[in-house]
């Protein structure tokens, strides 16, 4: 479809355009996934790491901020409101969008002075000050390249997030040439928001205005109450932890924990959104064939349940390679990649592998619970991951070191996944035996692979061969387990249309 085109509401995309489609939703999610992890090495390469720490620091907050207060304004403009005029729709919606905005920079503007007394950097005071100014001029920002995504034309939406990310990592990276110092950061963000305001303006064809209509505002709100607590959990879970780090470690250790975390765990979040849509429409299907009974019915067996097999199947292989990869080659990549200055210890990247491979298995539940209509579990995890993140830090004064709160972490992590496996289990037509190998399995081979780097310590080229051994070995023992309850290869690549997926 041309820029200028435009196809008629609730028409899919013909199938020339599917390709273009997809690669527009894969450049968006591409910029957002590149450019700050561009932006972050070419700052530690940049800064010193007292700075380096400070303006990750920014980073943090207005993150921590965006997600925690997160109502799907972006989802009610894609929704829209058949009933109503659209110029009231989208008039109240920016209306919405701009009293959230307001709301955020308030909160921000009165956490600033805890904010920095809790990472004790008294002299970034105004830099935290000025932070607000981001989210607020968001809130202007023009939902019409959202309401286009409804009519499959993703490159406006697409276009706005990689100008704003773009702008944000050549004004920061600039700028830190310049100064040298964490101020960068703020004008990066302020910057980038700026941009996407402007593009967003700039490629909507419906004029922004503001207007407010009683019914939708309800129906808004009605849809983004119950993602507060979710948004809430989310943030803290995915964000707390780098702002314990800061406050408890200090700002220079956050450096080094942000980057090998970021590296870790960047990858993951694509291949989770990834396998999410490819098993998602399936598990559908097959829900609407059979019902929602998570037993048999009429004498048939569950035909979600292979499916449910292979999901996490895919996922506990995904995990454990990653986590693999990570233990033999963490150490020298995130050294080479930031510097020697945030080159972790192997120690560090153990622990970090061992959190990995159990943050991606506590996806266990997503695409059934997403299938069946069961947010209400998924909160309930998010909420766990939380106070697991508590947990660890409140085992920092007993050993005050980055890798005993990673340790930490993934110990509180693994108890909130044995819970969710288990709960899991009784909702959905798992195989169990098969469930708990698939969850055990790659966690029991990455701790004992860490345990053993700490014991031995052995040459690069010795270490990466015996994890390629071990590797090898493990697909081995997934391919025998698969097998054995009646899943073969030729069942796990055969993941096409959701009827030919059921079989």
């Amino acid at each position: 479809m041309r820029p200028g085109t435009r196809r008629a509401p609730g028409t899919a995309p013909g199938p020339g355009s599917r390709l273009r489609t997809g690669a527009t939703l894969l450049s968006g999610n591409m910029a957002d996934m590149l450019f700050p992890l561009l932006r972050n090495i070419a700052l530690a390469h940049t800064l010193p790491k007292e700075q380096y720490g400070v303006a990750l620091s920014l980073s943090v907050v207005a993150a921590f901020a965006e997600l925690a207060t997160d109502i799907g304004i972006q989802y009610s403009a894609v929704r829209g409101h058949d009933e109503a005029d659209p110029e009231a729709v989208y008039g109240t919606l920016h209306a919405l969008a701009l009293i959230r905005s307001t709301l955020i920079a308030l909160v921000l503007l009165a956490s600033a002075p805890l904010v920095v007394w809790a990472l004790d950097v008294p002299d970034a005071l105004w830099a935290f000050l000025l932070l607000p100014l981001a989210p607020f001029l968001r809130g202007f920002q023009n939902l019409g390249v959202k309401e286009l995504t409804r009519t499959y034309e993703f490159w406006p939406d697409a276009a706005t997030t990689a100008a704003a990310q773009a702008a944000w990592t050549v004004i920061a990276v600039g700028i830190a040439l310049v100064s040298r110092d964490y101020a960068c950061m703020l004008f990066g963000i302020v910057g980038g928001a700026a941009v996407s305001v402007l593009v967003s303006h700039l490629l909507a064809r419906r004029r922004w205005r503001l207007a407010w209509d009683r019914p939708v505002a309800r129906e808004a709100e009605r849809f983004g109450r119950p993602l507060i607590p979710n948004g809430l959990a989310n943030a803290f879970s995915i964000m707390g932890d780098r702002l314990l780090v800061g406050s408890l470690l200090g700002v220079s250790t956050l450096g080094l924990y942000g980057n090998a975390m970021g590296v870790a765990l960047m990858p993951r979040g694509q291949l989770l959104k990834f396998l999410t849509s490819l098993y998602l429409p399936a598990l559908v299907a097959a829900g609407k064939a059979h019902g929602q009974s998570p037993g048999p019915s009429a004498g048939r067996p569950d035909p979600r349940s292979l499916l449910l097999d292979r999901w996490a199947a895919w996922l506990s292989v995904a995990s454990f390679t990653y986590g693999l990869g990570l233990l033999a080659l963490g150490v020298p990549v995130i050294g080479f990649v930031f510097g020697a200055a945030y080159r972790p210890s192997q120690g560090l990247v153990s622990a970090i592998a061992v959190d990995v491979c159990i943050k991606s298995l506590l996806a266990f539940p997503v695409a059934p619970c997403l299938a069946g209509g069961q947010t209400g579990f998924l909160l309930r995890g998010s909420i766990a991951g939380a106070g697991a993140v508590l947990l660890a830090a409140l085992s920092v004064p007993l050993h005050g070191t980055l890798e005993g709160f990673v340790a930490a972490l993934a110990a509180a992590e693994g108890l909130v996944l044995a819970w969710i496996v288990r709960r899991s289990l009784r909702l959905h037509p798992f195989t169990p035996a098969l469930a708990w190998f698939l969850v055990l399995f790659p966690i029991g081979v990455t701790a004992g692979l860490g345990a053993v780097a700490a014991t031995w310590p052995m040459p690069l080229a010795d270490w990466v061969a015996l994890c390629v051994v071990c590797g090898l070995a493990g697909l081995g023992a997934y391919g025998f387990a698969l097998r054995s309850h009646g899943v073969g290869l030729r069942d796990m690549v055969r993941m096409g249309e959701p009827a030919g997926a059921l079989g």
